[in-house]
């Protein structure tokens, strides 16, 4: 959380967004030095006025990160103050993209301040995995760190392209909402000058292990060394080298796969390799456990915490309004019992819109309950839209709960 400063000459927009921030848990504050991030209009009240308040913040001794948050962004493209801002958002823009934004600067803040650690500086090094050298199966795509304040440790995080062994393609979609493999690789525990004392991978049936080697710098070089992307030291560096700068997340706020949001081209790799291996079937048919093309699927982004053996899915009413169609397929192992932030994927109809889905459905399975906390979004084909959902709602196994889209 951090100190956000609100620049809107429209005073009842500038209470809205300061109680959103608040809301949030961070401080809304009076003046630019106080910021470490300053969320402005363009028009205060005029065109100039705004380009001269964008300079005098960037030219200033605190120098916050800025976001221009304006229905006429289009006048700012191609002056010198474009090259000054942080972030550009268009109005209309949804409360959940721009407290995102937010939260990205205010890390950046944080790290260029040193409240948080160098990322880079511990961020592992990847070889290809040894049977899919000359091949693009299974890379790493991404990496991302998290900064735990408390024990003073970053645990880093690659996003495979997928995972030849472990986890089903059709259970991956049904159960995180996604195909690729998202794993820890790598966890350092720091000392107040950022050094080393305590180093950890995730080996070999989900073990956590101590490592010792090799490095370069302080950089742990890696391999993955199990089918399902488990990794030990990279004795052997043969193959292609993945040296992956780690985005630093707080995913507090949001399941695993928003680091994949951040970066669009995962999600098309991801298409890419499923083809590749023809891993893909056409919608409707059972073959193994192939899916159709992602493109087919509903993304729901929600959280829950399950209580007492409870398992969650969840479904929509297909044009018509006679056909419900769930996540979980009808295959109990592919409701969810893990609780906190998730991406379940729902396959639908080709052609099927966002526009034309009927009722979103949550449902708990097994026993216990299902305690629906926050639905931030559903995604269809690139279009997202928020549920209407004043939870948190507990849903007794056995149960359907059903709502809409707004």
């Amino acid at each position: 959380m951090g100190r956000v400063r609100i620049v809107e000459d429209d005073r009842d927009q500038r209470e809205l967004r300061g109680m959103l921030m608040e809301a949030k848990g961070h401080q809304v504050v009076e003046t630019d030095a106080e910021a470490e991030v300053v969320v402005m209009d363009l028009r205060i009240p005029t065109l100039a006025d705004g380009l001269e308040r964008i300079r005098a913040i960037k030219n200033s001794a605190s120098a916050p990160k800025l976001v221009v948050l304006s229905g006429a962004v289009s006048e700012l493209r191609g002056t010198a103050e474009e090259q000054m801002v942080d972030a550009i958002l268009e109005k209309p823009c949804p409360s959940g993209k721009l407290l995102q934004t937010v939260a990205a600067l205010l890390l950046l803040a944080m790290t260029l301040l040193g409240q948080t650690p160098d990322v880079n500086r511990h961020a592992p090094i990847l070889y290809q995995r040894a049977d899919t050298v000359g091949t693009d199966n299974d890379i790493p795509l991404a990496m991302y760190a998290e900064w735990n304040a408390t024990e003073q440790s970053l645990t880093y995080t690659v996003i495979f392209s997928n995972e030849d062994g472990g986890t089903s393609t059709r259970d991956l979609m049904a159960r995180w909402g996604r195909a690729t493999d998202i794993e820890y690789v790598y966890k350092v525990w720091l000392d107040d000058t950022g050094k080393a004392v305590r180093r950890e991978v995730q080996g070999a049936g989900h073990k956590d292990v101590a490592f010792t080697g090799p490095f370069e710098g302080d950089r742990p070089v890696l391999r993955p060394v199990t089918r399902n992307n488990m990794v030990a030291g990279a004795v052997e560096k043969s193959g292609r080298r993945f040296d992956v700068a780690p985005m630093l997340v707080d995913l507090s706020e949001h399941s695993r796969e928003y680091v994949m949001d951040q970066k669009p081209e995962t999600w098309k790799m991801m298409g890419e390799e499923l083809r590749r291996e023809g891993k893909l079937r056409p919608y409707g048919v059972v073959r193994g456990e192939d899916i159709s093309d992602p493109a087919n699927y509903a993304y729901a982004e929600f959280r829950s915490t399950q209580k007492d053996g409870g398992r969650v899915a969840v479904g929509y009413a297909l044009p018509g309004g006679r056909r419900v169609q769930m996540s979980h397929l009808g295959k109990a192992g592919n409701t969810v019992e893990r609780s906190g932030w998730m991406r379940l994927a729902t396959e639908l109809p080709p052609g099927t819109t966002i526009q034309n889905l009927g009722a979103v459905v949550f449902a708990c399975y097994g026993q216990g309950s299902c305690v629906v906390e926050k639905v931030s979004f559903v995604d269809v084909k690139g279009q997202r839209r928020q549920v209407e959902w004043d939870g948190p709602r507990e849903i007794p196994a056995g149960e359907i709960w059903l709502t809409r889209l707004k």
